[in-house]
């Protein structure tokens, strides 16, 4: 199963850019945490996952994805997308303003009373908008 979280954990990170070793070990590392505590997560769901297919997601995957960006300070405990950081983190190896323009596009109308609804539709926005960070 771990060998299936390098594709899910680019998606997450919006990414077309290869992370370093380093990021990727902390980014298993956030993920296998939040495996850990939502183990109700089949491989399928993460194959949908990393497939982009997000038919099939269901409240625990939403609570995963949660963990993950809470794990990663792109959301805080209390369910707020943390927008600066993001735009910090992803702007080290793409263009800031594409940077800028993605995040406001994937924060503005997502923040519900779930934190975990949140979470998924802030994960769906950057993975359908990625191309635009290209």
């Amino acid at each position: 199963m771990k060998l299936l979280l390098v594709p899910l954990l680019l998606t997450v990170c919006v990414g077309a850019q290869p992370l370093t070793d380093d990021q990727m070990k902390k980014a298993e590392g956030f993920a296998l945490g939040c495996l850990a505590q939502h183990k109700g997560l089949t491989q399928e769901h993460l194959v949908l996952l990393r497939d982009g297919d997000f038919s099939k997601v269901d409240g625990e995957t939403k609570c995963f994805l949660r963990c993950f960006l809470q794990q990663a300070n792109f959301m805080d405990a209390s369910g707020k997308l943390q927008n600066d950081y993001a735009i910090e983190r992803l702007s080290v190896s793409r263009e800031k303003p594409k940077v800028e323009a993605l995040v406001k596009k994937c924060s503005t109308g997502v923040e519900v009373e779930d934190s975990c609804e949140t979470a998924f539709r802030a994960v769906e926005c950057y993975h359908r908008e990625k191309a635009s960070l290209l």
